[in-house]
């Protein structure tokens, strides 16, 4: 695109403007000549009367208006810090279909699961009729609804005791609610369920996980205790919901402990194990081969000797002694073993995921109280383990590496042309100083449209970056050249403000407006790219402002500190010329150190100007 109007500036435009009737003397007082003339009036009015007015106000209190910004800077950390303007690591786009995921101990029975999934199921749909009747709307929001039992959480949970509803919504936009709205009323509806292991009510989270948690160690008891006091910790965040541990429980298993006897009765874990599992569960006793076909035999306790934990106690253990009940070998605890063994960075790892309340709730907030409040006790009562972000944290940290990785590299090399084109390293330091102030402008703009500021913003601001630096450049070589034509430096940025209003203004209203559709529109597919137009709408629109105001004071800042920088070093030359007895200082060089210098003197291009090769 930028190629395309490149080749249009530089070959299309000066054919066209070049013909007869565009540089024709009479021109017809036509309609659209009147319409022009009052638009170019007005322009000239706000260029003369408002924005020069401004421009002279500003250049004589220039040390005054330089800690605008600064001050400005604060207002906007503390709107960010308020939650007035929202921060958050991806936004919370919209989705057409959410589910419900349920699971109870292992080895419950599959009709309390159905039961529970079908007391679900008819909440969703009475949540569909109440919508339908309060917005008066004849048709479904609720497409379908399909119960399944078996398995939930994205197959983590496996079995009976386990299962999950998948809805479908129809299309949302202009209905009168959102997706969001669905699934808070299902959940008010459904209400705690507190004889379930684990139930969430949630959408897809188009950027992952907004609350992810991973304890790591080494010691599983030690790490169940800090799981259950870190989810207890979460509950009493009001903006999150659906917390749950992803690392699924198992059956109940017997967990048999040797007593000494059986150690000196010469058994080991594997050996009395081994007997037992042999009684309950059979051991192969014969292979038998018929035909093609591999027969084995199993043999094991009948089935009425094995309905019960007593029978088990009672359990004749073969010695070489002779026979041993199990209950003087051993004792046993019964506990749920786990169904798999989650590693991460080779430590065992459990998960505990959370959703947010509202699909406009900043997530950055309640990370920052998660790491500087809640974690830091919780490694001080348990100081074996380390805690690991992943989710939305760990996604945001791999993107922005992925941005300075190339970003700053551009950054640099931008930054290098600018100081070879203007051959001063100072100039190309204020015009990158303009980069800042429409980055705020973009950060008041999400306030503005109620949009929480993400990663995809910092796209918006990138592509900011090049826009602003390029109304700077043109801001300040027309600054150079009307030096170069002679004029005094507070003539030439005056007369350099109101030569670039025109063409500046107009450049950031079509570019402000031409993004406003992308900012309205409601559509999924848009919901993507509307951080990024509210970034750069908002973002040129503020930085336009910056630049015909406060890039001048910067511009009449710097001279100033050459100015002063350049008579500090003439003073000190001149102390030094005092220093030599042997040497007469004439009165010529006296009076041309001990002056301040002009405000001419020390700007760049007329210095470079003055420079000749012989």
């Amino acid at each position: 695109a930028l190629a395309c109007s490149l080749r249009e500036a530089l070959l299309v435009f000066p054919a066209e403007f070049g013909r007869s009737w565009v540089l024709r003397r009479n021109v017809r007082q036509n309609t659209e000549k009147k319409i022009r003339d009052v638009r170019d009036r007005g322009v000239d009015f706000m260029r003369m009367k408002v924005y020069g007015k401004s421009l002279k106000f500003v250049i004589k209190w220039r040390y005054v208006v330089i800690f605008t910004p600064i001050f400005l800077f604060m207002i906007t950390a503390g709107l960010l810090k308020g939650g007035l303007i929202k921060a958050t690591f991806f936004p919370a786009i919209p989705f057409d279909q959410f589910s419900v995921d349920l699971a109870y101990k292992p080895g419950s029975g599959e009709a309390q699961t159905l039961a529970s999934l079908k007391r679900i199921d008819n909440a969703i749909w009475e949540v569909n009729e109440e919508l339908k009747e309060e917005l008066g709307d004849t048709s479904n929001f609720v497409n379908y609804s399909f119960v399944s039992t078996g398995s939930a959480f994205t197959g983590k949970e496996r079995g009976s005791h386990a299962g999950n509803i998948n809805v479908l919504l129809r299309d949302l936009d202009g209905s009168g609610t959102s997706s969001y709205e669905i699934i808070k009323r299902v959940q008010e509806k459904v209400g705690e369920m507190p004889e379930t292991e684990k139930l969430t009510i949630q959408g897809r989270a188009t950027f992952g996980t907004p609350i992810s948690v991973s304890l790591l160690g080494t010691d599983e008891v030690v790490l169940n205790h800090a799981k259950r006091e870190l989810i207890q910790s979460l509950k009493q965040i009001e903006d999150l919901n659906n917390i749950a541990d992803v690392n699924p429980s198992g059956m109940r298993e017997i967990q048999l402990e040797l007593k000494p006897l059986a150690y000196f009765l010469g058994f080991s874990q594997v050996s009395l194990t081994n007997q037992v599992r042999q009684g309950f569960f059979g051991g192969q006793a014969q292979r038998l081969q018929r035909g093609k076909d591999e027969l084995r035999v199993w043999v094991r306790y009948p089935k009425t000797d094995r309905l019960s934990l007593g029978q088990l106690e009672a359990m004749r253990i073969k010695t070489q002694a002779g026979e041993y009940p199990l209950s003087e070998l051993a004792t046993y605890t019964i506990d749920r073993g786990p169904v798999s063994i989650k590693h991460y960075n080779s430590a065992r790892e459990i998960r505990i995921d959370a959703n947010v309340v509202s699909y406009d709730t900043p997530v950055v907030p309640i990370q920052e109280k998660i790491e500087n409040e809640i974690v830091p006790a919780l490694l001080k009562r348990y100081p074996g383990i380390d805690v690991v972000y992943l989710g939305q944290k760990k996604d945001s940290e791999e993107t922005m590496g992925q941005i300075k990785k190339f970003f700053l590299p551009a950054f640099l090399l931008m930054f290098l042309i600018i100081i070879i084109h203007f051959k001063s390293m100072a100039q190309g330091l204020i015009i990158v100083m303009m980069i800042p102030l429409a980055w705020m402008g973009a950060v008041w703009g999400h306030g503005v449209e109620g949009v929480p500021f993400s990663l995809l913003s910092v796209w918006g601001l990138l592509a900011l970056s090049g826009v602003i630096i390029n109304d700077a450049v043109v801001f300040l070589s027309k600054y150079n050249s009307l030096l170069l034509e002679g004029k005094k430096v507070m003539e030439a940025v005056y007369e350099t403000g109101l030569a670039r209003f025109r063409a500046i203004v107009l450049t950031t209203i079509t570019t402000s407006v031409g993004l406003y559709p992308i900012i309205f529109e409601r559509s999924f597919q848009a919901q993507f790219l509307v951080p990024m137009a509210v970034a750069l709408a908002y973002g040129v629109l503020v930085g336009t402002g910056f630049i015909l105001i406060f890039f001048p004071v910067i511009i009449l800042a710097l001279n100033d500190a050459k100015r002063f920088n350049k008579w500090i070093i003439n003073r000190i030359k001149l102390w030094v010329l005092h220093g030599d007895p042997n040497r007469n200082v004439p009165a010529k060089i006296e009076n041309e150190l001990s002056k301040m210098p002009s405000r001419e003197s020390v700007e760049i291009a007329i210095i470079h100007s003055k420079r000749t090769i012989e």
